[in-house]
């Protein structure tokens, strides 16, 4: 005889009809809607406290700095000397952190790193933490750098106007200091003309530039160079016998020299001709009289110009120009205090695409170096 079988309370139909067992249908419901409200419950309770915690959390932490990535990019200019706490009033007032003190107290957690912060412009974010200032105010990655550049053999209307295009300041500006240079510091030796002091370098300027500190800055680094290679001390022992006619042989150097080998060469061939008297018959020194920019050579009609830059004219035989023609590189400053040894009272470039100069003690050795030039001329269009 079998016994009967026990009811089993997990099952939710009949094992032997398959009919729902509504009793444990409706027990087990019951059993379900108390978990869903005891969890609605515990979760609407974190939900709402932690949705406080959090906003707490937040106030507390942007209560003297902000987190997050930034809201937009902006250029911040450091000045040069800006102490930490000078700095963090900059940043504050840019919108870049919220607390210039805060940015104090982080910079004074890293000190040796603080210390290695540049002067300059520096691309930022606004709203951004102290922490992530800092960290781009130690990378060069964001610094901005404007810069010009000043190219060598340059004459001053040359440089002057560069200046003016590459600082988007009025060109007026620059042509006052011309005019009167007295702001720029020149040299005792200058003559009180900037001609041939503006140095060809590029030069890094801040956000904000005048003309009157881009024209220093250049004349400042002039002197600088001068001071490292003892120019004045030179030019005193050299032919030139004295700085100002040394900075004109070089202005000269720079325009007539094709190659950094030859400077010194070429310079040797206008102290030579100075010492016999006779004229330097430099096309460049012509092209400045005329005003001339753009070729190398010039015409019978610009050579007979009467003008002391004109060293073709009788009048200038055994002279110099009277100043500079052009802004000489570091390297032509050299070779006017040092030139070569040699002879030569000629030199002719007989190509120049290549730049080859021919030196000569004579003239029919010039002539025939001519001849080579005129010949190269016949297939070349800027002679």
């Amino acid at each position: 005889m079998s016994k009967p079988r026990r009811r089993q309370r997990d099952r939710l139909r009949d094992p032997e009809t398959g009919q729902w067992d509504m009793d444990e249908v409706r027990y087990r419901t019951k059993g379900w809607v108390a978990v869903a409200v005891a969890l609605t419950v515990i979760v609407g309770g974190i939900w709402i406290f932690g949705g406080r915690a959090w906003n707490a959390l937040i106030d507390f932490r942007t209560k003297e700095d902000f987190i997050g990535a930034g809201v937009e990019d902006i250029q911040v200019e450091i000045p040069r000397g800006s102490s930490m706490r000078q700095i963090g009033q900059i940043l504050e007032e840019s919108v870049v952190v919220k607390s210039g003190e805060t940015f104090r107290r982080y910079a004074q957690s890293r000190p040796e790193e603080a210390a290695t912060i540049q002067a300059g412009n520096y691309r930022m974010r606004t709203e951004i933490s102290a922490a992530a200032a800092f960290e781009r105010l130690l990378d060069p990655t964001y610094i901005v750098r404007n810069m010009i550049q000043l190219r060598e053999g340059q004459r001053l209307s040359e440089a002057t106007a560069s200046m003016a295009e590459q600082t988007r300041l009025p060109k007026e500006d620059f042509n006052a200091l011309v005019d009167d240079p007295t702001p720029l510091g020149l040299p005792a030796w200058s003559k009180n003309n900037p001609e041939g002091f503006i140095f060809p370098d590029t030069y890094e300027i801040p956000a904000t530039p005048t003309a009157v500190g881009v024209m220093t800055m250049t004349v400042s680094h002039f002197k600088t160079v001068a001071s490292e290679i003892e120019f004045e001390r030179r030019a005193a022992a050299s032919p030139a016998k004295d700085p100002y006619t040394a900075l004109i042989m070089a202005s000269l150097v720079e325009r007539e020299a094709n190659g950094a080998d030859d400077r010194a060469k070429v310079a040797r061939v206008f102290y030579n001709r100075m010492a016999a008297g006779m004229p330097m018959q430099s096309d460049a020194s012509v092209a400045y009289a005329n005003n001339i920019t753009g070729r190398t050579l010039t015409k019978e009609s610009e050579r007979a110009i009467d003008s002391p830059y004109n060293t073709y004219h009788p009048s200038t035989a055994g002279k110099l120009p009277p100043g500079p023609i052009s802004s000489p590189s570091r390297s032509a400053m050299e070779a006017a205090v040092s030139p070569a040894e040699g002879n030569w009272l000629y030199f002719a470039t007989v190509n120049l695409d290549t730049g080859e100069t021919e030196f000569n003690a004579d003239y029919a050795g010039h002539l025939r170096s001519v001849a080579r030039l005129q010949e190269f001329c016949k297939t070349f269009d800027k002679c």
